[in-house]
């Protein structure tokens, strides 16, 4: 029998299986937490059931990076005094605008909503008026950094919060809002982000995991030293002692 065999080693075999197997499962266990959370901040929310846009924004509110996509239901009146074009918005491999006309909503502020993907600006309806109640999906306004070359038309390269309040007498939500199935006629405008998992979501649990495989590893070292000790310390108590001349 091998020494390292011996009866009298089985109780350290037995105890680094047992932490070896520890480690990795509670190392496997962290690993399924940290996916489970990253897929849960990256869902697909587009298909969920519509919500009313209070109960996930409000008008001073931080846009919640959870509810990306979030469809919404709104009520209010059309400021179509407020309405803009966004460049550079692609449908269907076609590059053209979004028309967006702000929602005075009843809380006093106000949204803005894109109706729609239009060509060109000059091809556009006219900005819808009068109420109305639709659902959208819900966006975060835009942040590339684009520069408006001119700013006293009404095209802006980005949707954002800062360029519209000088347009719109109201408080405006940091959000806005895609109309799921396009208004006044426009073909409803494809999603511009959907939720994507940060880097740092659930580190912790995948640096616990990390960190319980690198104690499994530890164990199975301390266990390979203790056996090669052992069984040296045995070799060496059973070799011929030389004798003298």
């Amino acid at each position: 029998m091998p020494p390292a065999l011996a009866p009298r080693l089985w109780w350290g075999h037995v105890l680094a299986l047992v932490l070896v197997a520890a480690a990795a499962t509670l190392g496997f266990w962290q690993v399924e937490a940290w996916q489970e959370r990253r897929d849960a901040e990256a869902r697909d929310l587009t298909q969920a059931e519509p919500l009313p846009l209070t109960d996930v924004l409000g008008p001073d509110d931080p846009f919640p990076a959870s509810r990306v996509g979030q469809p919404v239901t709104v009520a209010g009146a059309w400021l179509a005094d407020g309405t803009v074009f966004v460049s550079d918005r692609e449908r269907d491999g076609a590059d053209g605008y979004w028309m967006v006309t702000p929602l005075g909503l009843v809380d006093g502020a106000a949204i803005p909503v894109v109706l729609g993907w239009v060509a060109e600006p000059g091809s556009a309806p006219a900005a819808p008026v009068g109420d109305a109640e639709l659902t959208a999906w819900l966006q975060p306004t835009d942040g590339n950094g684009a520069v408006d070359d001119d700013p006293t038309d009404d095209v802006l390269p980005q949707l954002r919060t800062a360029d519209l309040v000088q347009l719109v007498d109201r408080d405006l939500y940091g959000a806005y809002a895609v109309a799921r199935d396009g208004v006044a006629g426009l073909p409803a405008a494809d999603l511009a982000q959907l939720p994507e998992a940060s880097r740092f979501t659930a580190l912790r649990n995948l640096l616990y995991g990390v960190e319980w495989w690198v104690f499994g590893g530890f164990a199975l070292f301390i266990w390979w030293r203790w056996v090669r000790d052992a069984t040296a310390d045995r070799e060496a108590e059973h070799e011929p002692v030389a004798s003298t001349p």
